[in-house]
């Protein structure tokens, strides 16, 4: 199977989150950013924990930009 990949859009960020596939056949959650300005992606997260399903792997990231989005709402991060 492929890595499976969704763009996700959270609290005023844009995210691209995928369950990319490892060297061992297993999976694992990546989390990326579209940086403003420049429409850069930046990667955020690398999760350690392996799946058994690309999909799997794909909420476990989407579940992770939403933290991330929220941990740095607090820092102070509005609605652009």
């Amino acid at each position: 199977m492929m890595d499976e990949m969704e763009t996700l859009n959270y609290r005023g960020w844009q995210f691209l989150c995928a369950g990319e596939q490892l060297p061992a056949g297993r999976f694992h959650a990546t989390v990326r950013h579209r940086t403003v300005p420049g429409d850069e992606m930046r990667t955020l997260v690398f999760d350690r924990e392996k799946h058994g399903t690309a999909g799997a792997a794909l909420e476990r990231a989407k579940m992770l930009a939403m933290k991330w989005a929220e941990e740095h709402d607090a820092l102070g991060h509005t609605d652009a």
